[in-house]
């Protein structure tokens, strides 16, 4: 084993070397910037997922939200969502995320039996009444009613 006073020294790392990490380092915080912002751009303007955002504590709007079924006779039933969804996805719903929105409506179309399903969420903030509409078999959900904040 070399002494310490006999080992020569590490070699300087190179130019090149340098700068490359020089852009490494730079394009990742660059991305650690960029990405957060991108929500601003996204359609469902609800999912902050990715922002900074998520670190601070939201206010927690009341919000009321109710799901019924229409079956192929006519009836109209009302069906309790904490029973068929967990409670983080039950927020989701009352938030207005687009996919999870959407989600819920074709798992119920699912169902024997039903022809319709809608989704009206009310809550007591900017974010104004929404109504999600879903006829099944046409496969796609679409919002029917919106209503201007107070």
């Amino acid at each position: 084993m070399a002494s310490l006073q006999t080992e020569p020294p590490p070699p300087e790392p190179t130019p090149l070397a340098r700068k490359r990490s020089a852009v490494f380092i730079a394009v990742f915080v660059l991305v650690q910037f960029v990405v957060p912002l991108t929500y601003l751009g996204r359609e469902d303007a609800t999912d902050e997922r990715f922002t900074w955002r998520t670190l601070s504590v939201p206010d927690a709007p009341s919000c009321e939200t109710r799901v019924s079924l229409e079956r192929l006779g006519g009836e109209r039933v009302p069906i309790r969502i904490e029973r068929k969804i967990h409670e983080d996805w039950v927020r989701h719903l009352q938030r207005g995320r687009k996919a999870v929105v959407n989600a819920f409506l074709l798992q119920q179309c699912e169902e024997d039996g039903v022809e319709e399903v809608e989704l009206l969420n009310r809550c007591d903030d900017e974010r104004e009444t929404r109504s999600y509409t879903l006829r099944c078999g046409a496969g796609r959900a679409y919002e029917s009613t919106r209503t201007a904040a107070r």
